[in-house]
């Protein structure tokens, strides 16, 4: 059996992008990209985006705190970079402080992975939700 995973592009527009994930694990972990930049909207200028910025996000994750969630900036190779470890339930909005950029290390994609890790256990739930500022 594999993870119950359902991810959502809830609104892209020129500026802002909302996305949602939802995961069921089997107990096994998993990767799962969330935003994949190139296959968002382009701008009214027709330029395209290359990166996103965490501006808000909706968490609720039923995993032991010995088991959080990971957002994760991805690379093409090497080891990805962490955004964030998610743990119980809670929001965080970052939007006074202009988000959290992609710090774009070598081999940087511009996309976004969520990692459930493997010693999450079967039956538990994950549920994010991001507000993101698109980069062009």
């Amino acid at each position: 059996m594999a993870d119950t995973v359902t991810t959502r592009t809830l609104f892209d527009g020129d500026k802002k992008l909302i996305t949602s994930y939802v995961n069921v694990s089997d107990g096994t972990g998993g990767t799962t990209k969330i935003v994949a930049v190139s296959g968002l909207n382009t701008n009214t200028q027709g330029a395209t985006c290359t990166t996103v910025t965490l501006n808000k996000i909706w968490f609720s994750v039923s995993a032991s705190a010995t088991a959080p969630v990971q957002l994760q900036w991805d690379l093409s190779s090497g080891t990805q970079t962490p955004l964030l470890s998610l743990a119980s339930a809670d929001n965080f909005d970052f939007s006074s402080l202009g988000g959290i950029a992609n710090p774009k290390e070598t081999n940087y994609t511009g996309d976004i992975d969520v990692v459930v890790p493997g010693a999450a256990v079967s039956g538990e739930t994950y549920t994010i939700i991001c507000e993101w500022l698109k980069n062009y």
